[in-house]
């Protein structure tokens, strides 16, 4: 389906500012928004593994999203509104209650996974990459385009970011709000008509936030659905914000425009002080600060039912495209504060496939991708070289030229064996420790479509196999010649050989326990000394 590229809208007063930037907008208007309605939304799920009673986490919400509108999850903290958001962009697949219905339609997973980009609250992105790199790696994996028309697109979106300075200065080294704006351009490359994004302001200072902000209200009023999780907005983001869902406590105590929030609280009884942030005031209203109301805001919303507080009136699908343009021109004043254009690029997120690209392509992108980042990682090549280096050193001196002696033919059995298990654990160890770091990176591409599990496993197993093969060749040969062994060239061969594959069968075991593991774990920790009792 075609997106005309060269729609043009010009705000109200674009005659009589010629100088504005907003004159004339080249826009990426989506042909097909996606309007998410969800009824009666339920979930509960227990504390820990052991626990026997279920806690409940959202009580029988409802509620509708719109294109053109950017529309913020907001509550205090354990509210439900992160657990809602997960299971509207399909990252909570299962023991919900409830429908989501995308444009009249039961929801179709596959499918609306393939049209939606979800941008977690932390900016888990490679820090060894540079800007550029990281973009090309996206480009490489979400489309399907030619190499020009790739660069193209990644050139555009880089400075409508504002992160072309940057483009050649490695993510490690950005500032929090541009890790954000690179977070954002990632998945913004194949051009999604609906973003999720948790807590997108958590970790800025207010200047950022508040660009943040209004490049999110942007992209939707380029007719893409926009929903954010926000936990306390400040005065100034909290008027940015087109539509608000408030939740406490599982349920939810407001759905609408954000100047209808006051006038609410208001018919209830409830007047917000002059000068007070009405996010600050509905907060403290839901914790209990000025009485029980929270049942009273619950029936009087019906649980998300209502829209009799939105600011615009119900729009159908086939209205979609002239709504938004009509949404735009309103919008003039926002624009112009707005100090970003937006991206002027066809859609590119309708596939016949779940991925984009295929499994060699995959694995080929992949590939280069872990062996540009190991080579960049010298202080993990070095330390796992010189370990095996120094270890081999004192073992053959503790074993020197016993091999061929028979009366320490027990000595050198043990030798054996004490390389086999060297080897194991070191290579266990090392993937105990670094996996648990790249999954967070993981969990945000494979679920937003980048890759296939089985290519991202296989590219970081080939992209590892020379460092693995040079350590282990360098360990096995010095203990092997040091302790004299018989030297036959079959021998030599077929026990390097036995010791490398002994190494991947314990990278393969890491990969599973490390896979279990949230947090960087070390030889000597609880976890790691158990995993030795079968060996």
């Amino acid at each position: 389906m075609a997106v005309d590229s060269k729609t043009t809208v010009s705000t109200s007063n674009s005659t009589t500012n010629s100088t504005s930037p907003w004159k004339e907008l080249s826009t990426a208007c989506i042909d097909d928004p996606f309007f998410l309605l969800f009824k009666n939304i339920s979930y509960s799920r227990r504390e820990s593994v052991l626990a026997r009673e279920r806690k409940t986490i959202l009580r029988n919400v409802s509620g509708d999203f719109r294109p053109g509108e950017l529309t913020a999850i907001m509550g205090a903290s354990g509210a439900g509104k992160t657990t809602l958001m997960d299971i509207l962009a399909g990252f909570i697949t299962s023991s919900f209650e409830g429908n989501v219905i995308v444009n009249d339609t039961e929801r179709n997973l596959v499918k609306f996974r393939r049209s939606s980009a979800y941008i977690m609250q932390d900016d888990n992105i490679q820090p060894l990459f540079t800007v550029e790199e990281a973009m090309l790696v996206a480009a490489d994996l979400k489309l399907t385009l030619k190499p020009r028309e790739r660069l193209r697109r990644i050139e555009e979106i880089l400075s409508v970011m504002g992160l072309k300075e940057t483009r050649y200065t490695r993510i490690g080294d950005l500032s929090g709000g541009q890790k954000k704006r690179l977070a954002i351009s990632l998945e913004l490359i194949n051009n999604p008509p609906i973003i999720f994004l948790d807590e997108p302001t958590s970790g800025l200072d207010s200047v950022t936030s508040k660009q943040c902000i209004r490049f999110l209200k942007r992209l939707a009023l380029e007719g893409r659905t926009i929903i954010c999780t926000i936990h306390q907005p400040s005065a100034s983001l909290f008027n940015m914000i087109d539509h608000l869902y408030i939740v406490a406590e599982g349920y939810c105590v407001y759905t609408g425009g954000t100047r209808n929030l006051v006038p609410y609280l208001t018919s209830l009884g409830l007047r917000c002080p002059t000068h007070y942030n009405p996010a600050d005031f509905i907060i403290e209203i839901c914790n209990g600060d000025y009485g029980d109301y929270l049942l009273k805001l619950v029936e009087t919303i019906q649980n998300g039912k209502s829209n009799a507080w939105r600011s615009s009136e119900n729009i159908s699908s086939n209205k979609a495209k002239e709504i938004i343009v009509t949404h735009m021109s309103a919008s003039s004043k926002v624009l112009e504060q707005t100090n970003i254009r937006v991206p002027s690029f066809e859609v590119e997120y309708k596939h016949t496939t779940y991925y984009a690209t295929g499994f060699w392509k995959q694995f080929h992108v992949l590939l280069r991708r872990n062996a540009i980042k190991l080579l960049r990682d010298k202080i993990l090549i070095l330390t796992r070289i010189s370990m095996h280096l120094f270890i081999a050193l004192i073992v053959g001196a503790i074993f020197f030229r016993i091999g061929q002696d028979a009366t320490y033919v027990l000595d050198n059995f043990n030798l054996l064996f004490f390389n086999l298990m060297f080897l194991m654990f070191s290579a266990f160890s090392s993937t105990l420790i670094t996996l648990p770091l790249e999954l967070p990176i993981l969990m945000r591409e494979h679920f937003n479509r980048w890759y296939k599990l089985r290519s991202f496993y296989l590219a970081n197993k080939f992209a590892d196999f020379p460092i693995q093969l040079t350590a282990t060749c360098i360990y096995t040969l010095i203990v092997y010649f040091m302790s004299n062994q018989i030297l036959e060239t079959k021998r030599l061969i077929l026990y390097v050989l036995m010791c490398f594959v002994v190494t991947l069968v314990a990278q393969a075991i890491g990969f599973i326990i490390g896979a279990g593991l949230t947090v960087q774990v070390c030889a000597d920790s609880i976890v790691y000394m158990p995993l030795k009792i079968p060996y």
